[in-house]
């Protein structure tokens, strides 16, 4: 017999949750617009980014590569979470951060609707089909297995998505997640259009806005040949510029994975390789063949990090084993300094240098089967 897993709820479907949203206007927010207006007219740089998608580690070293300046701001183009190892952490550092602004994604939009209207916490099912496990397995893993402080800390982190707007405009450029309806006038967008558009929209031959140049995320550049570039239209606006630039360059993809920063006056590019700790999606790949090979794709179908694996206990269950070897590791950098470990009484006490030390002798087997010195600091 099998019983339903109680971290999912299936109150809406995704087709009901995609007709709410048609009805929903695209959401704009004034105070940031005029903040990055400002940004602009006092000679700073908008730098935007695509779909993060957890990569929290690759993320910060790309602020880092950055150098934000004192009128600098770095615009991420919506789905920070979901797919990659380490959610929970990255909204907690875009958070704390005063130059990162963001709009919403699809994955917010869909994280969102986990928060019940009495204010709990219930995973919606087809979030958790979607990889949204990763982003609920980081949680568990950052409360150190606490359930109800993981609960907690996404209710607080989810209702701050839930307030992001759908899409910045500001004299000469747009920022939205996925796209507009070429077909629908500016005003009568829906948050639907805003979110989950794709080729309906970088398909068509009509430029929807002839004043703005549009950067948007949501749908990879590999869709266009092009794994690991930004991607310019081959339309134009009036002033001769790019009628839209595609931003996300996939930070899991088999070419070049990658998160980009694109400077939105200069359209350079500062990119940071996706960080070998969190290239998950290399793992365990098997040869097959396929009926129409692509170069970026792999055969391995993985489709979230290893974070999703039992809701992230698997992490909490890895930890715990390679903690004493992380010991290890430590104890050898401090003998590197020239700190010695002499034998000693039963738990004796040693100060070597301004450490103090705390000795246990103890017998474990090495290659060369002889009795070594395990020091643990106190």
């Amino acid at each position: 017999m099998t019983t339903q897993s109680p971290f999912m709820s299936s109150e809406l479907n995704m087709k009901g949750f995609k007709q709410n949203l048609s009805m929903c206007r695209g959401i704009r927010c004034s105070h940031t617009e005029a903040r990055l207006q400002y940004c602009l007219d006092s000679g700073g740089k908008i730098f935007v980014v695509g779909d993060v998608h957890g990569h929290f580690e690759t993320f910060r070293a790309l602020t880092y590569r950055l150098k934000l300046r004192e009128h600098d701001v770095l615009v991420c183009l919506g789905d920070m979470i979901d797919r990659g190892p380490n959610s929970a952490e990255l909204i907690s550092f875009i958070r704390n951060h005063d130059k990162i602004i963001c709009i919403k994604g699809n994955h917010e939009q869909m994280a969102v609707q986990c928060i019940t209207k009495d204010g709990t916490f219930e995973a919606w099912k087809p979030w958790m089909e979607r990889g949204g496990k990763s982003t609920y397995g980081s949680y568990i893993v950052q409360a150190n297995g606490d359930l109800w402080k993981a609960k907690t800390k996404m209710i607080g982190d989810f209702a701050w998505l839930d307030t992001l707007p759908t899409e910045i405009v500001l004299e000469r450029f747009r920022f939205v997640h996925a796209g507009y309806d070429p077909h629908l006038p500016m005003n009568e967008q829906s948050e639907a259009e805003h979110l989950w558009i794709r080729k309906k929209w970088y398909q068509s031959d009509r430029v929807v806005d002839d004043k703005r140049t549009i950067f948007y995320g949501h749908s990879t550049t590999t869709k266009f040949g092009q794994g690991g570039d930004i991607v310019p239209s081959e339309h134009k606006i009036s002033d001769g510029r790019s009628a839209w630039i595609a931003v996300d360059v996939g930070a899991y993809n088999h070419v070049l994975p990658s998160l980009v920063a694109v400077d939105i006056e200069t359209l350079s590019v500062t990119r940071q390789q996706t960080v070998p700790s969190e290239q998950w999606f290399i793992d365990g790949l098997d040869i097959v063949i396929q009926k129409k090979p692509q170069r970026w794709k792999r055969p391995s179908m993985k489709k979230e990090s290893d974070t999703a694996m039992h809701y992230g206990l698997q992490i909490l269950r890895e930890r715990l084993h390679t903690h004493p070897q992380r010991e290890r590791m430590e104890m050898a950098k401090l003998r590197a300094t020239g700190l010695q470990f002499h034998k000693a009484r039963h738990g004796g006490r040693r100060k070597v240098g301004g450490y103090k030390f705390r000795v246990y002798p103890k017998k474990t087997k090495s290659v060369l089967n002889h009795s070594i010195q395990s020091a643990k600091v106190v």
